[in-house]
């Protein structure tokens, strides 16, 4: 799926996904060859929804699209 950073706050944040109802949740540790702090709000991610710790919804396997790849 790919989505844009809506909210980050410390250590996580929410994607916003055409595909997906609601906001998704992501958090540092799912992060794949991009560190948390090198992230800003409106950029454009690709992940895959999975289930967290707490039985609900997440972001895993979260990358950051380049502009060459949008």
């Amino acid at each position: 799926m790919i989505g844009i950073i809506k909210v980050l706050k410390e250590g996580f944040g929410f994607i916003k996904s055409e595909e997906n109802e609601g906001d998704v949740f992501f958090h540092a540790n799912n992060l794949i060859d991009v560190n948390f702090d090198d992230l800003n709000e409106g950029d454009t991610l690709s992940f895959e929804i999975g289930e967290g710790k707490n039985g609900k919804q997440q972001a895993n396997e979260v990358t950051l699209v380049t502009t060459e790849e949008a």
